[in-house]
């Protein structure tokens, strides 16, 4: 088989990206056009092509990620990345528990099956993340523990009134401390070989997640009520502070890897402050938490022993 041969084989393949955007138009009107409730809160159709693009994108850790790759040798090293990672460990775990309980209230809440399909590859996604932390942490030498201090940000996240307009907001907090701490932790000159391809393909995923988010949050806040608003105002910033104050404990392990907090902090809050502003509201609808330095390394370190 010669060249155009195999070339016209690949791209008349039912299934591929071709065949279905570039080649059929009635191909795409199948695949394309979402099936809707009727009057729909959210972009029915845009989620429906983040849902094809979510599901082409999906990746099998044990063949994506080389698990032979080292950790670091140097035990401090190791024990900074296991306390950080073990934070991590339990913020997507709680993710992946408040997901799969709120995706049929918010199907039904934004009145999309687009919506479910969607979250659906989120949850797996968030299940991937749990699998890869977790053995990253094995890596490391430290079994995985859910820490339940930070319980209390899944349940602010997703109890009480207004709980599907709060979640939803949470999670573009949660992602963007996802994103930043990643890229951050990617760059580290102390992250190992493993734990820099594990922060590359996380990043991925996190930004599709903050898509989503971008898709339907304009809608969402355009339909809430003063009172809505004025709750999940009070409840976003309690996360915000309660992830700040919870924060200063890894004050010495961030700065052992090189990660500044503040400086974290500060890219969390100017992203999540510029997402508000395309929602059509400023800082003086959502209140950030003053960040401190309490407790925060701000001479030059000495990478001192981290018990």
């Amino acid at each position: 088989m010669d060249t155009n041969e195999k070339n016209e084989t690949k791209t008349s393949t039912p299934g591929s990206t071709s065949f279905m955007f570039h080649n059929s138009p009635a191909m795409q009107e199948l695949l394309l056009k979402p099936i809707s409730k009727e009057n729909p809160i959210v972009n029915d159709v845009k989620i429906r092509r983040l849902y094809l693009q979510a599901s082409s994108q999906q990746w099998y850790a044990p063949q994506k990620l080389n698990f032979d790759l080292p950790v670091d040798p140097e035990a401090e090293t190791r024990k900074a990345w296991a306390r950080i990672s073990e934070v991590f460990y339990t913020l997507e775990k709680m993710g992946l528990n408040v997901i799969a309980n709120m995706m049929p209230k918010a199907a039904g809440k934004l009145k999309s099956d687009e919506v479910v399909n969607y979250l659906a590859v989120l949850c797996h996604d968030e299940a991937r993340h749990v699998f890869v932390i977790e053995s990253y942490l094995k890596k490391l030498g430290a079994p995985p523990v859910y820490d339940y201090k930070y319980h209390v940000l899944g349940q602010a996240a997703s109890l009480g009134f207004y709980r599907v307009e709060n979640w939803m907001f949470s999670t573009l907090f949660s992602e963007n401390f996802a994103s930043a701490f990643l890229r951050r932790a990617k760059a580290s000159p102390r992250i190992d070989p493993f734990g820099a391809e594990m922060c590359k393909y996380l990043m991925i995923d996190e930004s599709r997640h903050l898509h989503f988010l971008h898709i339907v949050l304009p809608d969402v806040m355009d339909r809430l009520s003063i009172m809505g608003k004025t709750y999940v105002k009070a409840s976003q910033y309690f996360i915000m502070k309660f992830s700040e104050v919870i924060s200063r404990s890894l004050d010495a392990d961030a700065a052992y890897v090189g990660i500044n907090r503040r400086d974290l902090l500060e890219e969390i809050f100017e992203n999540v402050e510029k997402a508000y502003e395309g929602f059509g509201v400023t800082r003086q609808f959502l209140r950030f938490p003053k960040i401190t330095d309490r407790g925060l390394a701000t001479a030059t370190i000495s990478y001192p022993s981290v018990s």
